[in-house]
């Protein structure tokens, strides 16, 4: 007997992606960026996102994270391509903060990279898509087991400041009420140089 995995989506975690001093630099930068109020949390605050021609000059960062995003770009469309960051900013959530289920639009990945450590109450939750994909009738109570093709949603195991979070940005994700102290992430979002497919080729760049 064999089972095989149809389908299965991706999701990359490195762990101590950066070293402290390039977190500490990075965190330092980004947050003199102006700061706005999540829409349903007043305990969360985003900072204004880095623009692409701002990344660009982030060249340790940089170095560091695209290794990674060709990897895993790789997982998404088979083939090794160039990568750019076209947009980061920082969470920062109080105590109570939260973020409500949400996707990425207009980019293919998306990431996370933890620069504190997380409290397990707010770790991200990842959730199952909501289309018509699945059947109708579910078998889930008290006897019943969760498996990778049952389940609803998936949390990380621990995590720990300097981990990295990789995955498709179409995926849902939220974070629940935060019960530990501060947690500070910054989040982003990549795009390939193109993408072909047989006599067209579709090519992403930056607005001059």
């Amino acid at each position: 007997m064999k089972i095989e995995n149809l389908f299965p989506t991706p999701l990359m975690r490195v762990e101590n992606v950066l070293s402290d001093a390039m977190m500490n630099s990075l965190q330092q930068r980004i947050v003199k960026s102006p700061k706005v109020s999540n829409t349903q949390s007043q305990l969360l605050t985003h900072t204004e996102p880095l623009s692409a021609k701002e990344i660009d000059k982030l060249i340790d960062l940089k170095e560091a994270l695209n290794p990674y995003l060709r990897d895993f770009g790789f997982l998404i469309f088979g083939e090794y391509l160039e990568w750019s960051i076209k947009e980061m900013w920082m969470n920062i959530s109080k105590k109570g903060g939260h973020q409500l289920i949400h996707s990425h639009a207009n980019s293919f990945i998306s990431a996370i990279i933890y620069l504190s450590d997380i409290h397990p109450s707010a770790r991200t939750i990842f959730h199952r898509g909501m289309g018509g994909n699945e059947f109708v009738f579910t078998n889930k109570h008290q006897d019943s087991s969760t498996t990778p093709y049952n389940a609803d949603r998936w949390v990380p195991d621990e995590i720990k400041r300097g981990d990295l979070i990789l995955f498709p940005s179409y995926m849902l994700h939220a974070v629940p009420p935060n019960e530990g102290g501060q947690r500070i992430t910054i989040a982003f979002n990549a795009l390939p140089n193109r993408l072909k497919s047989w006599d067209y080729e579709v090519r992403f760049t930056e607005k001059s």
